[in-house]
């Protein structure tokens, strides 16, 4: 027999001794495993854990790779739907529940008691002496102010409140302004995180500052971008502004909406409402200024000044 035999053919060799007469040579039934199945089952063994790692790992990577697609397209079409904006036209600027979601949520007192306030300043506007002269210097007046402390300091309606006694609403969409005004601690005062919507129902729509930060810039991607931060805000009919504040009858509406100041006096019932006084802030090159001079003829309201783009409408019947 070669050396190549397999063993397992090979007999067990007899014992050295027997026992009580009985042969202790092992039956031929019990021979050894082939070599070579037992070369196949060490190497399944050290194969076998390879293939299942392979196999797990293709497997955890696929449905990585699914979920980043979905999680992917699902963040595209949320920051789309950011850029929209939302029409909530179902609900009507005097329905009940708008006018007690902006009472119970939306008008604060316009101080901050937590914030060390500014000093206090009473800024002189010439549009605003204009406006107290047309009303004889009136006090405990009502004014509703839009776009208050827009560049951070200022406001047309504070000397009104702190030497005539007035009292209104501050309307700022924009939240670091909105913050600073209320720092400047107006107490006799209500303000609103909103915009006027030009519309007569609420909307929400997304912030746009193109001099100061970028922001809702679609094909960001990244926080280290600034274009990131999204600032969504909502915006209430300036009726609805003025139900929630229980006054109907206002001496001096002072507007300043970037661009929608025609739309936004379009939604008023002036059937339903008194506003003495209207001033309109235009830039320069504003288009819009004949068409509302029109409109706010046809309202029995009379163009009586102009003041670095401060537009001054009264109604005619008032005398001057």
């Amino acid at each position: 027999m070669t050396a190549s035999s397999n063993i397992c053919n090979t007999p067990y060799p007899p014992p050295l001794a027997q026992q009580n007469g009985l042969p202790t040579t092992l039956p031929s039934s019990m021979k050894c495993l082939d070599d070579t199945d037992s070369h196949n089952r060490i190497l399944t063994r050290r194969l076998l854990p390879i293939a299942l790692f392979f196999v797990a790992f293709a497997t955890v990577m696929s449905v990585l790779i699914l979920y980043m697609d979905n999680t992917a397209m699902k963040h595209h079409q949320f920051t789309l739907s950011l850029s929209k904006d939302m029409e909530l036209n179902g609900i009507a600027q005097d329905d009940p529940q708008l006018i007690m979601y902006l009472r119970e949520v939306a008008l604060f007192p316009a101080i901050e008691p937590h914030q060390k306030s500014f000093e206090v300043q009473e800024p002189t506007f010439a549009d605003t002496e204009f406006v107290l002269k047309l009303l004889n210097f009136k006090k405990n007046g009502i004014f509703v102010e839009a776009g208050a402390y827009s560049d951070g300091k200022t406001s047309k309606t504070e000397v009104l409140e702190r030497k005539f006694n007035w009292k209104g609403l501050l309307i700022q969409p924009d939240p670091r302004h909105y913050f600073n005004l209320r720092r400047h601690n107006r107490a006799k005062s209500q303000c609103v995180h909103a915009c006027l919507s030009p519309m007569p129902y609420p909307r929400e729509v997304t912030l746009h500052n193109e001099n100061d930060v970028k922001i809702n810039d679609i094909r960001s991607n990244s926080i280290d971008n600034p274009d990131w931060l999204v600032i969504r805000v909502k915006c209430f009919p300036l009726y609805s502004l003025l139900l929630a504040m229980n006054s109907s009858n206002v001496d001096y509406l002072s507007l300043a909406t970037d661009g929608t100041e025609l739309q936004v006096l379009e939604t008023l019932p002036f059937d339903r409402v008194k506003i003495e006084i209207i001033g309109v802030d235009l830039s320069e090159n504003d288009s819009d200024i004949g068409i509302i001079k029109k409109f706010l003829a046809s309202k029995k309201y009379q163009f009586m000044d102009k003041f670095n783009g401060t537009y001054i409408f009264m109604m005619n019947r008032v005398k001057i």
